[in-house]
């Protein structure tokens, strides 16, 4: 059997000691390393389950969009109230508001999109969100229906990412105020902004309403 060298067996001596001294914290160390790994896949799963999950029911909503024989308004109620800050939530949110335009009722589209942007303007990151964009261009609309054209210009004003459909909004509620040459303005402004050829065709016939 080969010795030990006097280096070390001080060495081992030293580890012992370090072991008797601070063996409980080591071991608790290793439990809590052990257990967090434990959690974060536990929490990995319990995400990806999540995902699944509103993603299988967001299918169910299509599905009961598409055939009236199932209960579309459950299905929505679901999504909103189990997965609230999914994005799936925010286009259910969208279809109600379609759904409520089309049956006049724009206090209740309104209050939809008014809650979309609360949530998505608290959050932390000032990037561009296109959740926000399209709330905030449909929110002008149903202003501007509900015969609030002054509400829908100060809404776009307070937006800081302009483009051409927010520009031919805010035209369209200029010419309810009749602010026609701030509407021109805006019109030409959101004419090449696009590059859409049908959207462009309606702002031309906008222009040709008020002259230009």
């Amino acid at each position: 059997m080969v010795k030990l060298s006097s280096t070390e067996e001080e060495n081992t001596e030293f580890l012992a000691s370090l072991w008797q001294r601070y063996k409980y914290l080591l071991l608790l160390i290793v439990l809590v390393v052990v257990g967090g790994l434990v959690g974060w896949e536990a929490w990995n799963d319990n995400r990806a389950y999540k995902l699944q999950s509103s993603s299988d029911l967001y299918q169910s909503f299509l599905d009961s969009v598409d055939d009236k024989g199932l209960n579309e308004t459950e299905i929505a109620q679901k999504i909103l109230d189990n997965y609230p800050n999914t994005l799936y939530a925010d286009l259910v949110n969208f279809h109600l508001v379609q759904v409520n335009v089309e049956e006049n009722k724009l206090d209740e589209s309104e209050k939809i999109l008014k809650k979309i942007l609360e949530k998505h303007s608290s959050r932390w990151s000032d990037d561009y969100n296109p959740v926000e964009a399209t709330a905030t261009l449909r929110l002008a609309r149903v202003l501007i229906a509900k015969g609030s054209p002054l509400q829908a210009i100060e809404l776009i004003d307070g937006y800081p990412y302009i483009n051409g459909s927010l520009l031919e909004v805010k035209g369209d509620a200029q010419v309810e105020m009749s602010q026609f040459n701030e509407a021109k303005l805006n019109y030409l402004k959101a004419l090449e902004s696009t590059q859409n050829t049908s959207i462009k065709s309606l702002i031309k016939m906008k222009l040709a309403d008020l002259g230009e």
